[in-house]
C-alpha cells in the first residue's frame, strides 16, 4: 500500500500550487468543484504583510514538516489540528463523503509536502484561504475590507484579517465588530507570547482605530 500514498497519477496536479506562490503575475485561477474558474488575487511572502505569518501561526499553529498522515493524527504543538498541507489538499479535492476521498486528500497532502517547503506551503496558504463571500487569499482580504494592499497593513490590520480564517462569519468586523475584535487581541496576544510581538506592540495595536471598507 505504500507505493499508493506516493502515486499521485490520478490526483489533481500539485503544480497548480506553484502560482499561488506569488511572482511576476498579481492574479492566479482554479477550477472550483462546480464552477467556473475562479481568480484570486495573490502576494509573493515578502507582500504578504509585515506581521501577517506571524498573525497566522499565531492563530493556527506553526507549519508541520512531517508526514501528513502522522501530523494529522499525531498533533504536535500546533493550536490547528488539521496540518496546512491537508487544507490545501481539501481545496482541491472535490467534495464528497468518502473514505476515498479522505483517502485522496491524504495523498495529495503527501505530495504537496514533498512538492514545496513549509514556507511556501504558508504563502500558498495565505493566498488561497477563504476570507468571506468572493474572498479568498490575503491580498483580496486586504482589498475588499481595508481598501489597501496587504503589503501596507498594520499589526491590528494583519492580525484582524487572520482573524477570520478560523470563521469569516463569526468573526467578520463588519457582522460582528466586538466578537472580532477579541478574536483579534487573541491573536496579538499569542504574538506576544511567541516573540514576535512585545506587549507595548499589542497593547499600542488593542486600541488602534481600524478603517473597514463597508
Amino acid at each position: 500500500m505504500a507505493w499508493l500514498y506516493f502515486y499521485t497519477s490520478d490526483l489533481p496536479p500539485v503544480s497548480q500550487l506553484a502560482s499561488f506562490k506569488g511572482g511576476s503575475e498579481p492574479e492566479a485561477q482554479i477550477q472550483s468543484c462546480d464552477g467556473p474558474k475562479q481568480t484570486m488575487a495573490v502576494a509573493p511572502r515578502e507582500r504578504l504583510g509585515r506581521y501577517t505569518v506571524a498573525s497566522l501561526i499565531a492563530a493556527e499553529g506553526k507549519p508541520d514538516a512531517r508526514s501528513p498522515f502522522i501530523a494529522l493524527f499525531f498533533p504536535g504543538e500546533g493550536r490547528h489540528s488539521v496540518p496546512y498541507q491537508v487544507q490545501l489538499a481539501r481545496s482541491l479535492v472535490c467534495p464528497n463523503r468518502s473514505l476515498n476521498r479522505q483517502f485522496q486528500e491524504l495523498r495529495l497532502a503527501n505530495a504537496i509536502n514533498r512538492a514545496f517547503d513549509q514556507e511556501d506551503v504558508l504563502t500558498i496558504y495565505l493566498n488561497r484561504v477563504y476570507l468571506g463571500p468572493n474572498v479568498y487569499g490575503i491580498e483580496a482580504a486586504a482589498k475588499r475590507y481595508l481598501g489597501k494592499n496587504a503589503s501596507d497593513m498594520t499589526l491590528e490590520e494583519s492580525a484582524a484579517m487572520v482573524s477570520m480564517i478560523r470563521s469569516p462569519r463569526m468573526y467578520s468586523p463588519l457582522l460582528h465588530p466586538d466578537r472580532a475584535t477579541q478574536r483579534r487581541n487573541s491573536i496579538l496576544d499569542e504574538m506576544v507570547i511567541e516573540g514576535s510581538i512585545s506587549q507595548a506592540d499589542a497593547d499600542r495595536a488593542k486600541t488602534a482605530q481600524i478603517h473597514f471598507s463597508e
